[in-house]
């Protein structure tokens, strides 16, 4: 299995996840009016969950080998992760915390810090400072700590026991730090079990493992259990899953009168442990199995703009958002598509050759 046959369709999926995180962003429906359609386009931040399990498969199908703990392999690891998340992000949170400062939107004292939090991605440990500056870079506070602990990881993750094992013990790591910011409070950092299982890795280590899992069926390093009917049926199986993840979330939501079903523990195991299982075996689908949403994703208009979609979700609740509702227009569906071209705009003249131009600079040759 090599990398041109997987990356094309989950790519592709990269988009369209995005894109309902998009509409879930700028849910265009009133409460007051429309009340189930607004209560249900609210569950789409579980798009989320893609980027986490389709992060634990990629880092693991591609950089397997940082578990020997190589010098020069590991440099270029993290030289490759930097690269990829955060020259764009310096410059859009640096531009968003200019922009703020010069509408004086907070005290010098307190731009200083909310920039400090937000560039070092902090932010995404507190309950009190997660949704500053570019509202969606707390879910990179996740992928970043992945990133660092990823060698740790695949060190100790052979199969499948020692990968539960790591699941729990991150479980585990997340319980405590909560229960010492409980007793030594600090900046609402860990604030209760509820943010832990939301907002941090240590809640989200169940997605990645599943990506993690898929990739060890991919590389053969497990037996593929997905193998005969699960197989053949995986397409249907997943968006069923799927489907009806967004379903008892949209249920759970609305006969506790929350925003979001993640509010409760019920719906925390529904969006944590149901909807990554169904996530996996769609991946596993467009990788082994032809289908129309294969076709579909795979095609080079969904492969260009999946390429482009870590600067459209920066892009799509920053200063630029403001601008064009400003200069453009304030319709919705307009303003969506203006996203994705400024967006693809942005890949292409930065975000790209940035990328290209840290990895020349600082990659070590073997």
């Amino acid at each position: 299995m090599t990398q041109k046959k997987i990356i094309p369709a989950l790519t592709g999926i990269r988009a369209i996840s995005a894109y309902f995180i998009f509409f879930f962003h700028l849910n265009f429906f009133s409460p007051s009016v429309h009340e189930n359609l607004y209560t249900f386009l609210n569950q789409f931040y579980c798009f989320t969950n893609f980027f986490f399990v389709l992060s634990g498969f990629l880092i693991y199908y591609r950089y397997s080998d940082i578990s020997a703990l190589n010098k020069t392999v590991l440099h270029n690891y993290f030289v490759d992760r930097i690269a990829r998340i955060y020259p764009i992000l310096l410059i859009l949170i640096s531009a968003t915390f200019l922009t703020a400062y010069y509408h004086h939107y907070y005290s010098n004292k307190e731009t200083i810090k909310l920039y400090l939090l937000n560039i070092t991605l902090l932010k995404g440990f507190s309950a009190q400072y997660w949704f500053t500056g570019i509202t969606p870079s707390w879910s990179l506070s996740v992928e970043e700590l992945f990133y660092l602990l990823a060698p740790l990881i695949f060190l100790y993750a052979k199969n499948i026991s020692s990968l539960i094992k790591t699941v729990l013990i991150l479980y585990g790591i997340g319980l405590l730090l909560t229960l010492i910011f409980h007793y030594f409070p600090f900046e609402n950092f860990f604030d209760n079990l509820l943010f832990t299982s939301y907002f941090t890795f240590f809640g989200r280590a169940f997605e990645f493992a599943c990506g993690i899992f898929l990739g060890m069926v991919v590389k053969g390093k497990i037996k593929n259990c997905f193998e005969g009917s699960i197989g053949k049926n995986s397409l249907y199986i997943s968006l069923v899953i799927i489907i009806m993840s967004i379903i008892f979330l949209y249920l759970i939501a609305k006969n506790n009168n929350i925003d979001h079903g993640t509010y409760s523990w019920t719906g925390m195991g529904v969006n944590n442990i149901l909807l990554p299982i169904g996530i996996t075996i769609l991946f596993y689908s467009l990788i082994y199995y032809k289908s129309l949403l294969q076709r579909f994703l795979s095609s080079n208009l969904m492969v260009q703009l999946g390429n482009s979609t870590y600067s459209f979700y920066l892009l799509h609740t920053s200063f630029v958002l403001s601008y064009i509702f400003k200069f453009i227009s304030k319709n919705i569906f307009i303003t969506f598509i203006c996203m994705i071209i400024f967006s693809f705009i942005f890949h292409k003249l930065v975000e790209q050759p940035l990328a290209l131009l840290v990895r020349k600079r600082f990659r070590k040759t073997q």
